[in-house]
């Protein structure tokens, strides 16, 4: 289907995203969607200099869950 939509000219914008959890407490903060970081709530992440921890407990962040969003313009 997407080969179809290319070669009518449509152009595909593709987006990778990473949920991060906390490796301390389990805390599923945030989403990091290409560039642009949404956490969960408000609180649920920190930002100490270049390091985002949880907003809980303070502990590391790891990747939990990825995919890819794609969309046809």
């Amino acid at each position: 289907m997407s080969t179809k939509l290319i070669e009518r000219g449509a152009r595909i914008r593709r987006t990778k995203w990473v949920e991060l959890s906390c490796l301390l407490c389990g805390e599923a903060a945030a989403t990091l969607e290409g560039s642009t970081l949404r956490p969960r709530t408000p609180t649920s992440v920190r930002v100490n200099g270049a390091r985002v921890v949880c907003g809980r407990c303070g502990g590391s962040l790891s990747p939990a869950d990825q995919g890819e969003r794609v969309h046809f313009v």
